[in-house]
């Protein structure tokens, strides 16, 4: 049988203020999956891989509040899982065509089948978006959201993936701190592993329909809504202590045995008097460093090694490119422990409060009921 899967642009969600005027400040825009070219046919599946979002601006530097952009898939919105910043500034999906020395951010790799890298959103039916006008709008200009996806017809399935079948047991480590688990799930033949099928294929990673342990993408950011204390102490990005605006950004993660998040990634967006960025897990901070004040990553507006986005102010306001979330140089996990993203201001002065932007990515593993 011939090959019939391929990549498809399977949402594009053009936004135009001609034909639906303003988008007001604190609202949300959701198009229909036919709006958007989100429909498949009901013989195929597919899994979305990537995303791409045009920002509106009005001019240089003048940026418009397209706070978030999550994916909706099957009607299950994913924000949970994945919330994208679309502000121009700190543009977590920006277009493939103009990012600067790095690739495009994915949600995992399609036709894989290890359950931790093939983490793409899986569906049937449908795609579509919901993207957020943020308390700085109105958005008076277009904008644009795009998702990629791998679509297949289903008879293809158990011949497009390695041996048909989604690997169970598998090990999830981190090395260097002897920290991990092994994830197991038993398919319906009784047998280890998920067989790929039409039937099952919502019970993959990255699915809505899956059962414990659930494995998914893990993307999102936050704004330090406080500001930092002027003396160097750590900031942490805690719905439950005020210090962000959305419990969509918490970054604050008090885990037992049962849930655990895998950290990929890690940029910040820095500002006046900002100094230091990093992790803290289970009382330690990383990267470490010879003494208090030289721990985790350097961070100012002129050196900083985590920014993301775009290039400004590493490049004039004009430039037209963009720098994905820096990898780390190793990933993290937190696991039956407390962590989170820490910043630090420089001790001249306080960072002001919803002037840092921090993102983050990895996955998301939940093994209770």
């Amino acid at each position: 049988m011939a090959k019939h899967y391929e990549v498809r642009l399977v949402c594009d969600a053009l936004r135009s203020i001609a034909a639906l005027g303003n988008q007001n400040a604190n609202t949300w825009w959701y198009p229909t999956p036919a709006q958007v070219g989100g429909e498949i046919e009901t013989d195929e599946r597919g899994e979305v891989f990537a995303a791409e979002i045009w920002s509106p601006v009005t001019g240089p530097g003048v940026e418009e509040d397209l706070r978030a952009v999550v994916p909706i898939l099957d009607g299950e919105n994913y924000q949970k899982y994945v919330r994208l910043s679309g502000i121009r500034a700190t543009c977590m999906a920006p277009p493939e065509g103009r990012i600067w020395a790095g690739k495009l951010y994915t949600f995992g790799e399609p036709g894989n089948i290890d359950p931790t890298k093939n983490t793409t959103l899986k569906f049937k039916h449908d795609v579509t978006i919901g993207a957020l006008c943020g308390p700085g709008g109105p958005i008076t200009q277009d904008y644009r959201a795009r998702l990629w996806a791998v679509v297949y017809h289903k008879d293809e399935l158990p011949f497009a993936f390695p041996g048909g079948r989604m690997t169970f047991p598998v090990p999830v480590s981190e090395i260097r701190r002897r920290r991990g688990f092994t994830l197991t799930k038993i398919g319906p033949d009784g047998r280890p592993g998920i067989p790929v099928n039409a039937d099952t294929w919502l019970t993959l990673p990255g699915g809505k329909d899956q059962s414990i342990p659930k494995i998914n993408p893990w993307i999102r950011f936050a704004y330090n809504l406080a500001a930092t204390n002027g003396q160097q102490g750590d900031y942490r990005f805690s719905f439950k202590d005020s210090l962000v605006a959305d419990e969509n950004e918490n970054m604050y993660f008090e885990f037992d045995a049962l849930d655990a998040l895998f950290i990929k990634s890690l940029g910040v967006k820095a500002a006046a008097n900002l100094a230091r960025t990093g992790l803290r897990i289970d009382g330690d901070y990383h990267p470490k460093g010879p003494d208090p004040l030289r721990i985790m990553f350097p961070t100012t507006p002129g050196i900083n090694e985590l920014n993301f986005g775009h290039f400004f102010p590493f490049a004039p306001v004009t430039h037209p490119y963009f720098k994905v979330i820096p990898k780390l140089p190793q990933p993290y996990m937190i696991w039956n422990e407390i962590g989170y993203p820490v910043i630090r201001d420089d001790g001249v002065g306080p960072v002001a409060a919803n002037s840092v932007v921090l993102a983050m990515t990895g996955i998301r593993f939940e093994m209770r009921g």
